[in-house]
């Protein structure tokens, strides 16, 4: 138990700085010129390299990556590869996602990444662990509707019941958190409350956004 306790608050410790990250300024932080949209990018945490791989019809919109001390943070859009010239172009957006990556790892690896992702879903349930879930910043409007874990990974469908948003983005996302070349991986996915009410898609996408990045750095 007193193991268990360790891992849950050092899990605390990683967990706060990986969704932080996610919160960071990103004004000024688009480059000059064009900004490509790519399926996949290296990027660097904690002196630590690590490609994120977006899943199917999704590409990283360069302009938003920030990568300082703190870890690296980027969103993605929706895109579809032009055949003839075998780039990447922008279509309506249909959700949003983001992927977080910190500059430290999984608390508790050593002991079987199950185990550690157990102690971060531990702390996901405690007031502290709620409230850095969620994008209202109000204490008390987030709670997490459903759990799901694989030796890898921990996904989370999380309601936030005081975040609005006028473009109709729904107020219930799936977030999931994994280790890729020691460094903790989040990764986030919101769609719109008038098209994906149950969130099964949003949930296809994060999964298949999970394994993108992890085959891409198995790869190499």
């Amino acid at each position: 138990m007193q193991t268990f306790k360790t891992l849950a608050k050092g899990a605390a410790l990683v967990a706060l700085s990986v969704i932080l990250t996610a919160c960071g300024n990103l004004e000024n932080t688009a480059p000059e010129g064009p900004t490509p949209i790519p399926k996949a990018v290296r990027v660097e945490a904690g002196d630590a390299e690590v490609i994120v791989a977006s899943p199917a019809g999704f590409c990283i919109d360069r302009a938003t990556i920030d990568e300082n001390a703190r870890g690296t943070f980027m969103f993605l859009s929706d895109c579809r590869v032009v055949s003839a010239s075998g780039k990447a172009a922008r279509i309506p957006i249909s959700s949003i996602l983001t992927a977080s990556i910190s500059p430290t790892g999984l608390v508790g690896r050593e002991n079987g990444s199950k185990a550690a992702l157990t102690a971060l879903g531990a702390f996901f349930e405690t007031p502290v662990g709620l409230f850095s879930l969620g994008k209202s910043h109000v204490d008390g409007a987030v709670s997490i509707l459903e759990t799901k874990q694989t030796d890898a990974a921990l996904y989370l469908l999380v309601e936030d019941k005081a975040f609005t948003d006028s473009a109709g983005v729904s107020n219930r996302y799936w977030r999931a958190f994994t280790e890729v070349n020691g460094r903790l991986v989040a990764f986030s996915v919101t769609g719109y409350s008038d098209v994906d009410l149950e969130e099964k898609r949003s949930l296809r996408i994060i999964r298949d956004f999970v394994q993108a990045t992890l085959n891409a750095n198995t790869a190499t």
